[in-house]
């Protein structure tokens, strides 16, 4: 652009004070407007352009020619920063009464900041930001928070510090400041501790003392926003019955809908954003109530409707973990490539990065799935235990871990580290009331338990499962202890159970097949349900369930079907993966088989009768029961008719 300027911003002056007149003068080029380049500690670029738009209609030098007008007058020198200048200090008095000409520094500031919102430049935010603030322009520092996409990085401290600092009136105005301003805390925190719960101390304070009125906002946006963010809070609210808090959070996100419902019907529906946030964490929330469903169709929603980066990357991970804990047909990986570090500068304190959690955490579920032990390790330590509390997933997180002692560990370290760490983590957050987590770690525990010997204490733990859910871990844990028919009768009720997940009905299916052929029953009809299960597990790529089973029902069920899926797709996929199990050498716990008769001896054998008493009942002579007796002490490896029963109770073949 050439130096030729309109007449009002070329201005020739004329000065009388100082020493060297001449050198005192500005280029006639130059009008008062280059005063308001002393706002920033230093001339650059990027706010010269903005002092442009502000002040010239664009008809100012370009950044070229004017660097080149002021270092020959004399005005500025260059500064350690390339292409960056300085002025000089024999200019300030100069630029300071043109300033005024301006009308003053604030209206300077507040032109200038008028300009950016038509053009917003990342590259000023930190000077805007300030300005913003000073101005008590909320609007503006909304903008800028949703421009930066949370990328913190792009901030000065100071502009960190205006955020943090935000006063009560601008986070209730503009409700998605309540993020900003605990995020900001939490980026300038001196402590680990302070910078892990900055983001959450403020999002529970302007809950409960800001956003709690916000059904009576007459802005729609605002008010979405205000209620966004009080059921954000009321999940981590203080309770006092065990899921309380997401229950109440919940209502409000049922109230929100309907508000939007009523507004929307009168023609001020809400915009794109803050409605995008609020199904984001509508999509959460129903993901923590185990309502996979309800979860994938929120999250899409979000991602339809997301203008905001970190908005559509937690809805595409809450959308992949829901989608992987309720079917069998997951990608191996939800992002290609998949993601290898959580790369947002707030990390899991912001959107992105508790998508980026989430996503890494339904890949690791994956690979449980999968049986890939590499995938499995890979994910967990992309995400510590921390950061998944953060995220407020450490119990699905705490489950996978469970997950890899069971299939590859030591199953009694595992759940003994389970117990601690649920313990440990339970004082960051309540999850292990809540539904998911109830689920995925009361799961893992009935694993763990089974894999041990733990029989008794397996069945009790599956009693904490939800309905839909308790018979597959029942009808396992049965299989595991020796009793066969009772685990095939579990199996055989599956059809017929209300609410019984169909997943859930596949599954069964396997076990009742496993503990046909451990009992000797196996009948025709059997080995054509057992051949369709495991072609469809082949298919699908799962392969978790098969090695759920114990090692001898596995071998055989596999020996069963293997002439019929033989060419099956990831066939040899999983017989190396089941080779790499902790049971492949044929270690852990085996199954205890009962006859029919030793089934009826043994509830005799923990009552206080002598073993003449006990032949009387069964109406068998007294060799015949104590040659049985010895039997089941082989079986249970004990030494006296007392261990025995104490043994049989730990197996759960005892009530």
């Amino acid at each position: 652009m050439t130096g030729e300027v309109p007449p009002t911003l070329a201005r020739q002056r004329k000065h009388t004070d100082g020493p060297a007149p001449e050198s005192r003068q500005l280029p006639a080029s130059l009008g008062p407007w280059v005063a308001a380049l002393t706002l920033w500690p230093t001339v650059q670029e990027h706010g010269y352009r903005l002092v442009s738009r502000a002040f010239g209609d664009g008809r100012v030098p370009g950044w070229t020619f004017f660097t080149s007008l002021v270092v020959h007058a004399g005005l500025v020198e260059p500064d350690a920063v390339a292409d960056t200048y300085a002025f000089r200090e024999a200019w300030r008095p100069e630029l300071e009464r043109e300033l005024e000409v301006l009308g003053g520094a604030d209206a300077t500031r507040a032109t200038l900041v008028d300009a950016w919102t038509s053009e917003l430049d990342p590259e000023v935010v930190s000077e805007i930001a300030q300005w913003a603030r000073r101005l008590e322009r909320w609007d503006v520092l909304e903008r800028i928070w949703l421009l930066l996409g949370e990328r913190t990085g792009d901030l000065s401290e100071d502009a960190l510090a205006v955020l943090r600092d935000l006063p009560v009136e601008a986070r209730r105005a503009r409700p998605i400041l309540t993020w900003a301003s605990g995020a900001a805390d939490s980026v300038l925190a001196d402590t680990p501790r302070k910078e892990a719960e900055g983001v959450l101390q403020r999002l529970l304070l302007d809950s409960a003392l800001l956003h709690a009125d916000w059904s009576v906002r007459e802005d729609t946006d605002e008010a979405v926003s205000a209620g966004t963010f009080r059921m954000i809070g009321e999940r981590r609210l203080p309770s006092t019955r065990v899921g309380q808090s997401l229950d109440a959070a919940w209502r409000t996100k049922q109230e929100i809908d309907a508000f939007i419902d009523v507004r929307s019907r009168a023609g001020d529906g809400p915009g794109r954003t803050p409605q995008a946030i609020f199904r984001a964490f509508s999509a959460r929330l129903a993901l923590f109530r185990m309502d996979a469903p309800s979860a994938i169709n929120e999250a899409r929603w979000a991602t339809i409707l997301a203008d905001w980066e970190p908005v559509a990357v937690i809805a595409a991970g809450v959308e992949a973990l829901a989608t992987s804990i309720s079917t069998e047909e997951g990608p191996a990986h939800y992002s290609e490539p998949p993601i290898s570090r959580i790369d947002d500068d707030l990390g899991v304190r912001g959107l992105r990065g508790q998508g980026q959690v989430f996503e890494i955490l339904a890949d690791a579920n994956e690979a449980v799935r999968r049986l890939d032990r590499q995938e499995l390790d890979r994910c967990l330590a992309l995400v510590s235990p921390e950061t998944a509390a953060l995220a407020g997933a450490w119990a699905v997180r705490t489950s996978l871990v469970g997950w890899r002692a069971a299939l590859w560990g030591d199953p009694t370290t595992g759940a003994n580290e389970l117990s601690a760490e649920i313990a440990r983590l339970s004082l960051i957050g309540k999850e292990q009331d809540e539904p998911l987590g109830r689920v995925v770690l009361g799961r893992i525990r009935v694993i763990l338990l089974t894999k041990v010997g733990a029989f008794a204490a397996a069945l009790q733990a599956a009693e904490s499962l939800p309905e839909g859910l308790k018979l597959l871990s029942q009808a396992r844990v049965h299989l595991w202890s020796g009793q066969y028919r009772q685990s095939s009768r579990l199996a055989d009720a599956g059809p017929f159970q209300p609410g019984l997940e169909m997943s859930e009905r596949y599954r069964l299916t396997t076990v009742r097949a496993a503990a046909a052929l451990l009992d000797g029953s196996s009948e025709e009809s059997i080995r054509v349900d057992a051949v369709r299960e495991v072609r469809r597990l082949l298919g699908v790529g799962s392969f978790v369930h098969l090695a759920l089973l114990p090692k001898a029902a596995r071998d055989a069920l596999l020996e069963l079907c293997r002439p019929e899926v033989d060419g099956e797709p990831n066939l040899e996929l999983l017989l190396a993966r089941l080779g790499q199990l902790n049971d492949a050498g044929d270690g852990g716990v085996r199954p205890l088989h009962l006859t029919e008769r030793e089934a009826v001896l043994l509830p005799l054998l923990a009552t206080d009768d002598s073993v003449p008493e006990i032949a009387r009942k069964l109406m068998v002579s007294v060799n015949t029961v104590r040659k049985q007796v010895v039997t089941l002490r082989e079986k249970f490896q004990a030494d006296t008719r007392a261990e025995l029963v104490r043994r049989a109770r730990t197996y759960g073949a005892l009530g």
